[in-house]
Parts: structure tokens; C-alpha cells; sequence
């Protein structure tokens, strides 16, 4: 098995940055935009603080929940990842029109977020519909959980049925990275059971008290366990 990637999200500091790379993570996460429309965004000049300290360290990935192609290009103006994250509704944002931000920005890597609703099978949902329709303009799938009363896709903390993720996983050539309530206890089970290119965290790598609310969300040795453990599997 080749070297699962791991992506560490929620990052809004250049120390939690810093940090998150001397634990071994290989992708980094930052929400941004300049409308305000997710807990813990941040806005343009701090997410450009952090990509600028990032360098080539480790793979910068901007996530966005916005609708609008125009606005999403302003923003990447002002701050450009490697990858950039679409996370909103799946189908606000046709890949026509992600074809239109490809040729904005000839650099920029995609990474389409897959919604998986918990406790449905998967003949009753459209992943794999998504999967086709999307996979011409993406470089990556994030494979999530989307809570089925939220318009954006992952940031749950809920699991979904791993074999959903595995039976996408099969049917694509895209690399994909799984998510939806991983930790240091279940991340190796769930890369024993789907063989993804990467695993991601946001919730269960955070503080979990008052200090998960603030810029220095990411608590280390939540962070160091959940590497080692994606290392290990």
C-alpha cells in the first residue's frame, strides 16, 4: 500500500501551521473567503499569513463554501492555495463552471467535496452520479459527511459507512481522501477498509474545550496521534 496522505484542516494560526508540519501532516486546511459564511473562517490577508508561511513545506489547500465562481476568484486573488477546496452545495457550482475557475487559475489543483449522508445506503444517494459528473475538472475527492439539513458538505464530526467510501474509491481514478468523524482510534480500520489516498481531519483533532473556538484550534497531541496512526496503518 502506498503512503496514505494525511490533511489536517481548521488550521487558522502560523503556529498551529507550523506545528501540524513538524507532525508529519502533508496537507493543510484553511476555511477563507471575504464574506463570512462558516465557523472559524478566516478572512483573506490571515489565510495568505498562513499559506505565505507554509511555502512548500506541505500542500496548502483553501476551502470554500461559496456559490459564486466570481467571488471565489476574488478570493483567490487575494490568497491562492494549491488546492482549492469546494465544499459548498454540489450543486451550486456545475463543473462548467469549475472548468471557467480552472482556466482563471491555470495552477490551481480541485478538490471536490463528495457528500455522503449517514445511515443511507448508498443506491438511495448520488455519490457516484457526483463522481462521474465531476471527476473531468477535479484533481481530488473529499469524501465527507454532510449533515442532511446543512447546504455545505463535511465539518460533522459524523462518520458515514466506510464501504460508500470504498465503492467511490473503486470507481474513480481520482484520488481521495476520506473524512467524516476520523480520529487516532478508527483512521487505521478505515484506511484497512477503503485504500484511500488520504485521510483528513478537522473535528477530533481540535481542543476539545473553549480553546477549539479560537485561532489556536489544533491540539498537538491529538494531531501527532492522528498522523501516526494514519502512518502506522
Amino acid at each position: 500500500m502506498a503512503k496514505v496522505i494525511v490533511q489536517i484542516y481548521g488550521i487558522r494560526s502560523v503556529e498551529d501551521a507550523r506545528m501540524v508540519i513538524d507532525a508529519g501532516g502533508d496537507h493543510l486546511g484553511v476555511s477563507y473567503g471575504s464574506i463570512k459564511r462558516t465557523p472559524g473562517q478566516l478572512d483573506c490577508e490571515q489565510a495568505k499569513a498562513i499559506f505565505d508561511a507554509i511555502g512548500n513545506d506541505a500542500v496548502k489547500v483553501g476551502l470554500t463554501v461559496a456559490e459564486d465562481i466570481d467571488e471565489i476568484s476574488d478570493n483567490l486573488n487575494e490568497a491562492l492555495p494549491d488546492v482549492l477546496h469546494l465544499s459548498g452545495d454540489i450543486d451550486a457550482i456545475e463543473p462548467e463552471q469549475i472548468r471557467v475557475l480552472r482556466k482563471r487559475f491555470p495552477s490551481l489543483r480541485i478538490m471536490q467535496a463528495i457528500p455522503v449522508l449517514a445511515g443511507v445506503p448508498l443506491d438511495e444517494q448520488r455519490v457516484l452520479e457526483y463522481v462521474k459528473e465531476y471527476e473531468p475538472v477535479s484533481d481530488f475527492f473529499l469524501i465527507d459527511t454532510k449533515a442532511p439539513e446543512a447546504g455545505d458538505i463535511g465539518a460533522t464530526g459524523l462518520t458515514h459507512d466506510r464501504s460508500i467510501d470504498k465503492a467511490i474509491i473503486e470507481a474513480t481514478e481520482v484520488p481521495c481522501i476520506i473524512a467524516g468523524g476520523l480520529d487516532e482510534q478508527n483512521v487505521a480500520e478505515a484506511i484497512a477498509q477503503t485504500d484511500p489516498y488520504g485521510v483528513d481531519s478537522f473535528s477530533f483533532t481540535n481542543y476539545s474545550d473553549e480553546r477549539g473556538d479560537g485561532l489556536h484550534c489544533k491540539d498537538p497531541q491529538k494531531v501527532l496521534a492522528f498522523v501516526q496512526a494514519a502512518r502506522d496503518a
